[in-house]
């Protein structure tokens, strides 16, 4: 079991930073990434969609903020860990099924695939890393 913090530390900086790497251009790039992701992506006759894909964006910036508030004392926050284990799983989930009946690009399971590992990652943090009663 990894008890060095500074290793969990780093691994939450690393899953803030893969978070504002999705989610910057789905907010910023909005239109482009909407077509990157989805098959029937005339992303500029999708109406709302695009725009709700950068709000997702948002979502997925904001969760990174929270690894950066985890990865400045790993031993305190767990309640945002879960939450990243829930937001990703449901990322892995969603995106993998939407690309087995053809809505989305199989692009799409690259990022998938990395929240996958953040997930085994984090359960493992929360095994390892004890809980502080402070």
């Amino acid at each position: 079991m990894i008890r060095n913090l500074g290793v969990w530390a780093a691994m939450f900086v690393a899953a803030a930073l893969f978070n504002f790497a999705i989610g910057f251009p789905l907010m910023l790039a909005r239109h482009w990434a909407f077509a990157l992701a989805f098959v029937s992506a005339d992303a500029e006759n999708a109406g709302i969609a695009p725009d709700l894909w950068a709000d997702f964006g948002y979502c997925v910036v904001l969760i990174g903020v929270g690894y950066l508030i985890v990865a400045r004392d790993v031993t305190r926050n767990r309640g945002l860990v879960w939450l990243g284990i829930f937001a990703k799983l449901f990322d892995v989930v969603v995106l993998s099924w939407r690309t087995v009946i053809g809505m989305t690009r199989p692009i799409v399971l690259l990022p998938a695939g990395i929240d996958a590992v953040f997930v085994l990652l984090f359960v493992w943090f929360l095994l390892a890393v004890p809980k502080t009663d402070r």
